[in-house]
């Protein structure tokens, strides 16, 4: 279906399973892997529009479309210069203050009682023996500056690493300060997580994986770099391993989304960006190429407070958005 909800045109609909195609080829081949997030239509809209009375479905699909789905952190997460917050401040905050906010949350979460079964399975006694012991807090920050010292982007892994065992745990670990974006390779997993009004937002992002997820057990990276410099690890797979989870990093961009799926009537509306594409190799590497003349005035209308760029190259901005 088009941004209107209705039939595409035969030609429409011939490019867009012609692309779709491509895809599934590419997939096939190793070098992407297709992702689904569940949300709601009431969900985005709150993200989306920062006026009701701007509120159509037309106009939501639009905006999401040019936009995207952003992490809590660019939504939720509100506070001001007076506030002397000092972790977690932006996508590229790694700062000791930050790996502390960490240390204490992994320690709130191997003592959430409703966690506690997943804990045992997921975590091994060195992990949980580690960040049980409060007096490990001096010398996790101590391994984390001498490890990355002289690589910055080994610190914004391991902080990423982290992030990724505290985001899967839910508001135990870490909400409104997240800077991922939850996504699966299952379907049925992300059609559980859709509720009031249900949609799954289909997406797909290429290799290599690590420039846009922190998903260590897809890239082995994040795991690595831990092992390597003898710090605590967790089962790859986080504390729920069947959700098999793709924490993609600030925003699942509108270049790498497909479409929407209304679940209640089952119908499917596509990025209409789609319909522009001239290269699918290119397209398929590097997202769908997305006109972005409309942003601004997206962005603004929505309740966004920040917003997020990048390369395609694993690098990352955050602006902040003044109304």
């Amino acid at each position: 279906m088009d941004l209107q909800e209705n039939k595409l045109s035969n030609k429409d609909k011939n490019l867009f399973y012609s692309f779709t195609q491509h895809l599934i080829d590419v997939y096939k081949e190793g070098n992407l892997v297709f992702i689904y997030r569940g949300e709601s239509f009431k969900g985005l809209r709150k993200k989306l529009f920062s006026s009701n009375g701007d509120f159509s479905r037309r106009k939501l699909y639009e905006r999401l479309f040019i936009v995207g789905d952003k992490a809590r952190h660019f939504f939720m997460d509100k506070f001001e210069d007076s506030d002397n917050r000092r972790c977690l401040t932006n996508i590229k905050d790694c700062s000791d203050d930050t790996f502390d906010f960490i240390f204490e949350r992994i320690e709130k979460v191997l003592s959430a009682p409703n966690l506690e079964s997943r804990i045992h399975q997921s975590c091994s006694t060195r992990f949980l023996q580690y960040f049980r012991d409060r007096s490990n807090h001096d010398e996790f920050i101590k391994s984390i500056n001498s490890c990355t010292k002289l690589n910055a982007k080994n610190r914004l892994n391991l902080r990423d690493y982290y992030l990724f065992f505290l985001h899967i745990a839910g508001s135990s670990g870490i909400r409104k300060e997240t800077m991922l974006v939850s996504s699966s390779l299952s379907i049925e997993v992300a059609e559980s997580f859709a509720k009031d009004d249900p949609i799954i937002i289909y997406g797909f992002i290429p290799q290599p994986y690590h420039n846009f997820v922190v998903s260590p057990w897809l890239t082995s990276e994040y795991h690595k770099i831990a092992l390597r410099n003898s710090l605590p690890t967790y089962q790859t797979f986080g504390l729920f391993p069947k959700q098999i989870e793709i924490s993609v990093k600030g925003a699942l961009f509108p270049c790498f989304i497909l479409g929407v799926q209304q679940i209640e009537n089952k119908s499917f509306v596509i990025n209409p960006h789609i319909l522009n594409i001239k290269s699918p190799n290119k397209a398929s590497k590097y997202g769908i190429p997305v006109k972005q003349k409309d942003f601004m005035k997206s962005i603004l209308a929505s309740k966004y407070m920040r917003f997020i760029s990048t390369d395609i190259q694993g690098n990352f901005e955050q602006t902040e958005i003044y109304r």
